[in-house]
């Protein structure tokens, strides 16, 4: 019995000899750099999308040096810049030039296809918008002395019809500032669906910073609705180049920063956003803070080890002069799965907003809500769900254009529903139609100019070809749409209006 017991113990000792051997070979030949799957994989793909890495050479001591080599790690700058810039979008549509020549056989409408493709685009939108950067009145009384840096000068130069005038150098240096000074305080803001932080810095500037989550070339999963799309810093920069370029002068100015986790956020963090630090099996610091839906920890914030890019909004004054009145827009989503808003059944839902009697008919505001919708269809923000304007200016005040984040973010889908302002109120400001008609003729190409302006940004490159495409391509659809309006319509004059702004 004893010999047949040593027999089997025996036997059972050398099959575990023999399945230990294979299992080391198997685990010796596996890429344990890639093929962990914890979290369900969630912080997997994530560390994908962003491309973590944990060889961050500490020889960089140069800022650009070590920009340079963070966005290489984390968004493939090299694919960037060694990509053809060549557009494959061809501007040209048969009925777009059939109301192009409808336009030149209209003298009171002066539009002349030659002129425009032999002048500037930025010299006509600085002509086009002069009234409103420098006539229309100021929101401050310009006797009263609000503070002497470029934040508060900012401030005291915004106006009734802009943000701001793209020729004040005070932007520049506002901008400069937001991407250079020290930080010196950090807030988290729970408002929102994301979390954003609140930051001042040591000349004074105050900003909101929204840290990167994806890089340029994520796109928006195909089975994702508008609402659980996340935001992205990259579409904040961009969409405030956009509105400069377009002269519309209605979004904050934005900067992107590198900003380093350690010494720029949780050392100035208070506790309950430092108890979300954490750091990464792979050696990165996350942080996910507090918020109403996104703030957990899979759904961190994660660097390149502590660096980690974000878009800083410069703040708007909030006091008694600058009060803003939020309005809920007609043409707002229904957010819901299981319904409709009533503007995506019912076409004759504008003819209720041009009645006298509605409370959207001011001289203004229905043109400011499709310039609002282009804006969007540009960008493919599908989340414009209210508008705010400064309490002071009344009817006279344009619409800012806030919240950009959820732009950019599929490059080959043209979102038809946002400019359904346009298609159903059939109306377009004269000089929001000239801009893109100029854009259509060239020689400049949006998606040129785009490219162009977010260089000075310390972030660049901002935008990849994909987007800089489907800008071009969109201002073609708008154009289209105007067409299919004129057609339809006793007038020109019907559809292209001249209002001044």
């Amino acid at each position: 019995m004893k010999h047949k017991l040593r027999i089997a113990l025996v036997v059972m000792v050398i099959i575990i000899i023999i399945i230990t051997g294979i299992l080391f070979e198997e685990l010796s030949t596996m890429d344990w750099s890639h093929d962990y799957d914890y979290d369900n994989g969630f912080q997997r793909k994530m560390e994908e999308a962003m491309g973590y890495t944990k060889d961050l050479d500490p020889s960089l001591k140069n800022m650009n040096e070590l920009k340079f080599h963070l966005l290489s790690k984390n968004n493939n700058i090299d694919k960037f810049l060694s990509r053809s810039k060549q557009n494959t979008t061809v501007m040209y549509d048969t009925s777009v030039e059939r109301l192009f020549k409808l336009l030149e056989s209209i003298p009171e409408f002066r539009f002349s296809r030659k002129k425009l493709r032999n002048g500037n685009f930025e010299d006509m939108v600085l002509r086009l918008s002069k009234y409103s950067r420098t006539q229309s009145p100021f929101l401050y009384d310009q006797n009263l002395d609000i503070g002497s840096n470029n934040y508060r000068q900012f401030h005291q130069h915004i106006r009734y019809s802009v943000l701001y005038d793209t020729e004040d150098p005070v932007i520049d240096g506002l901008i400069h500032d937001m991407s250079s000074d020290t930080i010196t305080s950090v807030e988290m803001m729970e408002e929102g669906t994301e979390l954003k932080l609140f930051m001042k810095m040591k000349k004074g500037t105050e900003a909101v910073f929204k840290p990167m989550r994806w890089g340029r070339e994520h796109e928006t999963l195909p089975n994702h609705y508008y609402f659980n799309d996340y935001e992205r810093h990259n579409s904040e920069i961009a969409a405030f180049h956009l509105d400069r370029i377009l002269g519309f002068y209605r979004v904050p100015p934005v900067t992107g920063r590198l900003v380093n986790m350690t010494s720029e956020i949780f050392r100035l963090a208070g506790k309950t956003l430092r108890r979300t630090f954490y750091v990464s099996p792979i050696g990165n610091l996350c942080f996910f803070g507090v918020c109403k839906y996104y703030c957990d920890s899979r759904h961190s914030f994660c660097g390149n080890v502590d660096m980690i890019e974000g878009s800083l909004m410069v703040w708007l004054p909030d006091d008694l002069e600058a009060e803003r009145r939020r309005w809920k827009s007609p043409y707002r989503r229904s957010y819901s799965k299981f319904r409709k808003a009533e503007w995506e059944e019912n076409e004759d839902y504008c003819i209720n907003l041009l009645d006298e009697t509605s409370v959207y008919k001011y001289p203004r505001y229905i043109l400011d809500l499709v310039d609002t919708h282009i804006f969007d269809f540009i960008t493919g923000n599908m989340d414009r769900h209210h508008s705010e304007i400064f309490e002071a200016a009344g009817n006279d005040s344009f619409l800012i254009h806030m919240d950009n984040g959820r732009g950019f973010g599929k490059a080959n889908v043209d979102e038809y529903s946002i400019i359904t302002p346009l298609r159903q109120c059939c109306l377009i400001r004269k000089s929001t139609f000239i801009k893109l008609a100029k854009l259509y003729i060239g020689p400049e190409r949006l998606s040129n100019l785009l490219d162009m302006s977010t260089r000075k940004d310390p972030l660049y490159p901002v935008v990849i070809q994909g987007h800089l495409n489907a800008v071009d391509r969109r201002v073609l659809h708008i154009l289209t749409l105007v067409a299919e309006c004129v057609k339809g319509s006793n007038s020109v004059d019907d559809v292209i209006i001249e209002d001044g702004y």
